[in-house]
């Protein structure tokens, strides 16, 4: 029986076609592919500027970096995300603070994040869980009026094609300074490995194209030496190599003129799955019932294995003889052992993000997945936590 996997891309003959077509184009990076991707992805989340890198965790550093962050600096994060929103703190010589996290919607919001705030902080890192994005609004204001000069960055790798609570599209810069995208194949939209960087600051934007490419610039008014001819370059601040290339910008292009088609499959599993597990004894269904406002990159259920008389693992092991592959989206990133040490966190310090831990169960969802890929998901939940 072939494995239904929680996460997987779908890559389509036209896709392998741009791919193909970038082969045989006179640059395989650096080139014409890369600003067409870039201006595209801005376009369609209504940003000034979309600057692409070669990973989603890239991007985010990308942005403390292109934000100014040094040592001493402090980062606010929720215990609920992937390693790399915390870690490029870190990369970037800053302390990374955790936030715990609503629960039941499992995101950063203004409650969990104020207590967290002080002179000391540079950035405010929301993180879009599983598709759904905070609530922005709250959390701008909640930052502008305890820490005025902070930068706010959202984490949207989960959220690509998604909607704010107005319907604004994510990746728009309405209460953001930067926005942070990945295309992870198992994302809403593969480029093999990519990240991008949204915004709608001239300044931030240079800055990041300039760390982007090692620090190099060759922007006459910044040179030392102006006279040196077209061929010279300057580094003024230390950069990285986070260049993307543009094969994987040409299946990007392609990838996106499917991302509405995507999305709608993703909506359409979301909503099935509501109504086919809705009152499973022991099983919690994601807080947001709005399938249309949600990217769904990640379908969480909350199962009370302790009520159901059945670990985690027994359970995943059960769907998994079933053809049902499972995940566990995330572990508390402070109680880890890297970040538990230095820091000194314990079990009991993030309520919300520990409880969430505890019943977190990922499903399938992508749009792969046919009809019968569904419906065996379906009956395997309710047969392995009925």
């Amino acid at each position: 029986m072939e494995v239904i996997p929680y996460g997987r891309h779908l890559i389509e003959e036209d896709d392998v076609a741009e791919i193909a077509r970038a082969i045989r184009e006179p640059y395989l990076t650096q080139g014409p592919a890369v600003e067409r991707f870039e201006r595209a992805v801005a376009d369609r989340c209504d940003a000034r500027h979309a600057v692409a890198c070669n990973s989603g965790t890239a991007a985010l550093h990308l942005s403390l970096l292109a934000a100014g962050v040094g040592a001493g600096d402090e980062i606010v994060v929720p215990a609920i995300t992937f390693l790399a929103t915390a870690n490029c703190a870190i990369h970037a010589g800053a302390v990374p603070r955790f936030t715990d996290v609503d629960f039941d919607s499992v995101l950063m919001t203004a409650e969990t994040l104020e207590p967290h705030l002080s002179e000391q902080v540079r950035v405010v890192l929301p993180v879009h869980f599983a598709g759904l994005a905070c609530d922005m609004e709250a959390i701008r204001s909640t930052v502008r009026s305890t820490c005025p000069g902070a930068v706010i960055i959202e984490d949207a790798c989960h959220a690509l094609g998604g909607n704010h609570g107005d319907s604004t599209p994510v990746g728009s810069l309405k209460w953001a300074d930067m926005v942070a995208f990945s295309f992870h194949p198992v994302k809403h939209i593969a480029v093999g490995e990519g990240g991008m960087v949204l915004t709608d600051d001239d300044r931030l934007a240079e800055r990041l194209r300039r760390f982007r490419n090692h620090g190099m610039t060759k922007a006459v008014d910044q040179l030392d030496r102006p006279e040196e001819g077209p061929w010279y370059y300057e580094m003024h601040e230390v950069g990285y190599n986070y260049r993307i290339a543009d094969l994987n910008c040409a299946l990007g292009s392609s990838q996106l003129n499917k991302l509405d088609r995507f999305i709608q499959r993703r909506r359409e599993i979301a909503a099935r799955y509501f109504d086919a597990l809705d009152g499973l004894p022991h099983v919690g269904l994601p807080a947001c019932r709005d399938v249309e406002r949600s990217a769904w990159h990640i379908y969480s259920l909350h199962v009370d294995f302790e009520a159901l008389g059945k670990s985690r693992r027994r359970v995943m092991e059960q769907l998994m003889a079933r053809g049902v592959g499972t995940q566990v989206h995330y572990y508390p990133v402070p109680l880890q052992p890297y970040y538990r040490k230095r820091f000194d966190h314990a079990p009991g310090d993030f309520a919300g993000a520990e409880k969430h831990y505890d019943r977190a169960l990922t499903i399938p969802l992508h749009p792969s997945m046919t009809d019968r890929d569904v419906d065996r998901v379906i009956e395997s939940v309710r047969a392995v936590t009925g």
